[in-house]
């Protein structure tokens, strides 16, 4: 090295990441993203773990990460390419709207499109279950093309909520045929507070670990049980009587508008 030339400085350690750059890290990667990937790949070491491990806990309690299959970290707004969607609503211009069939993380509901250029899409309507196939065209708007019509939707439960001193809530089914409760873990409970009337969706294939009674969420709190609404809701549910109609029967309905006695027999004197 020639006298006075500045011997060059060794670079030190790379900068901790940012907590954005943490989930940007994760909203990219096309493979699985667990801890170890990702001080992998900000070349993170020693005691930097421990900081690493508290600001994933950090984003867990946001709502900004969720816990995947495998112990792997994923952004809970972002979806997969492939998932199972619910129909949801029409929009303005009468395109189908839908949500995903299981949503429990915090952040808002991305918007999803069903694409119009298969003929089955006219036979779907609000509450529909379709396994589709998810094109991201924005930060939370998707596009969606249905694989397949899934051939039933997930069984609704109507019970009486009781939390449990372990975090595990039981749901009491008001229909005396059903033989056991279900449960219902902390973040599927949805606030319902003790002895609520609760519409509660079964979460297919979840089970307790204990006494293996099927899990589900609550979808709809209904008030008190011996309220005026939840006897008519009691009997809704205990019957089977329809009570919920998809934008389009309303719309037929006000079209065609009130009926007459033109061309009808009056019976009410009978």
């Amino acid at each position: 090295m020639a006298k006075g030339t500045k011997k060059p400085e060794k670079d030190g350690p790379p900068a901790f990441p940012s907590k954005d750059q943490i989930i940007d890290f994760v909203r990219g990667s096309t493979a699985k993203v667990g801890k170890r990937e990702i001080a992998r790949a900000f070349q993170i070491k020693g005691n930097d773990r421990i900081r690493l491990k508290a600001t994933l806990k950090e984003l867990k309690e946001e709502g900004r990460l969720d816990m995947g299959q495998k112990a792997a970290f994923v952004d809970p707004s972002h979806l997969p390419p492939v998932m199972v969607i619910q129909v949801s609503d029409l929009d303005e211009d009468g395109e189908l709207l839908a949500r995903p069939a299981q949503w429990s993380s915090e952040a808002p509901l991305p918007t999803i499109y069903l694409t119009s250029e298969q003929p089955r899409l006219t036979q779907l309507t609000p509450g529909d279950r379709v396994l589709a196939r998810l094109k991201k065209i924005g930060k939370t708007v998707y596009e969606a093309k249905t694989i397949r019509k899934l051939t039933s939707a997930p069984a609704r439960v109507l019970g009486i909520y009781q939390p449990g001193e372990d975090g595990q809530g039981r749901l009491k089914p008001i229909d005396k045929k059903a033989k056991k409760d279900f449960l219902l873990g902390r973040d599927h409970a949805g606030g319902a507070e003790a002895g609520e009337l609760v519409l509660a969706e079964v979460l297919p294939g979840q089970r307790g670990p204990r006494l293996g009674l099927r899990a589900a969420r609550v979808v709809e709190r209904l008030g008190a049980v011996d309220g005026l609404k939840s006897v008519s809701l009691i009997a809704i549910h205990e019957f089977d009587l329809p009570h919920e109609f998809p934008a389009e029967a309303f719309k037929q309905a006000e079209k065609a508008g009130p009926a007459d006695l033109e061309n009808r027999s009056d019976l009410r004197q009978i």
